[in-house]
């Protein structure tokens, strides 16, 4: 499958609208940033409010010469209001080895503490799946009207605690496999032996969550930061959330700078082309992105 009209929407300015005063601190691969007042009417149409919760998110990183372990708690009334969960606190640790401790430039022992506001919207997976049966999946406009019901996956998902919390915008699709989209990169610098925080999407075909199903990143590891995409196949259609990595912990310092680099990628590679703000995912406005999505073409 491919498509055959290499026009690329003009890119105005008037749809680039950013959050303004949202530190890269503040938002990342553990959550939805604070929005501003744009911002928050802006997600108005991506999710429902009564799944909103906000309250604190305190992440503890230890560096120890054999592995880096990342433990998060998410702390928020709305969680004891909701579940009657008590204390209102979602817990998580995920472990990463360091095969190599001597050549990966963190420190041989630390341990870090980051404390931030937590403002996202989280759900049990049988209130997402009636979300998304209700209002029949989150709406997406594209230039070709026959491909508007195409199963793109739209969000980025966490699994918590027995929960989904939207984490990442999918800013990335293609109507090739994750295989030909991988080969791509692999063949130009990128590695597809990457070490990563598993994340998941909402199949609207079957309506259940889905674990990515291929990633590449500059880097395997990327301790030190990197360009990273995590890819979803859904009948033939893939779906890809990119976004550039700080160190370790490693939370999203951008999105749009990892979606023009592929962009840009797919441009050189003979045989291919990137068009660019091909698909308006209606996912909002979190840090850099701008709601659309790149399309990588095959022709």
């Amino acid at each position: 499958m491919t498509d055959d009209s290499p026009g690329r929407r003009s890119s105005d300015g008037t749809r680039r609208r950013f959050l303004k005063g949202i530190g890269a601190a503040s938002a990342g691969a553990f959550g939805l940033p604070l929005l501003s007042d744009e911002g928050r009417a802006a997600s108005e149409s991506r999710a429902p409010e009564k799944f909103r919760v906000t309250g604190r998110e305190i992440v503890q990183t230890k560096i120890r010469p054999e592995e880096v372990t990342v433990r998060t708690r998410k702390i928020s009334p709305d969680l004891k209001k909701r579940y009657g969960l008590t204390p209102p606190v979602l817990t998580k640790t995920e472990t990463f080895r360091r095969p190599k401790p001597e050549a990966d430039d963190l420190p041989e022992r630390d341990t870090r503490t980051d404390k931030r506001e937590w403002d996202t919207y989280y759900a049990k997976p049988d209130e997402w799946k009636d979300y998304h049966q209700r209002s029949g999946g989150v709406g997406i406009q594209s230039k070709d009207p026959d491909e508007e019901n195409h199963p793109y996956g739209v969000w980025e998902y966490e699994a918590v605690d027995g929960g989904y919390e939207t984490a990442a915008p999918m800013n990335v699709i293609s109507e090739r496999s994750t295989g030909d989209v991988a080969g791509v990169l692999t063949s130009n610098g990128w590695t597809d032996n990457v070490v990563q925080y598993n994340r998941h999407a909402y199949n609207s075909a079957t309506n259940q969550f889905e674990q990515q199903d291929k990633s590449v990143a500059t880097g395997t590891f990327g301790f030190l930061g990197r360009k990273h995409l995590k890819m979803w196949e859904f009948e033939g259609y893939v779906s890809g959330s990119a976004h550039v990595d700080n160190s370790v912990p490693h939370e999203a310092t951008s999105f749009e700078d990892a979606e023009q680099a592929i962009e840009g990628v797919f441009d050189d590679a003979s045989g291919w082309y990137g068009s660019k703000d091909y698909y308006d995912m209606n996912n909002g406005y979190q840090l850099d992105h701008d709601n659309y999505a790149t399309k990588l073409v095959e022709y």
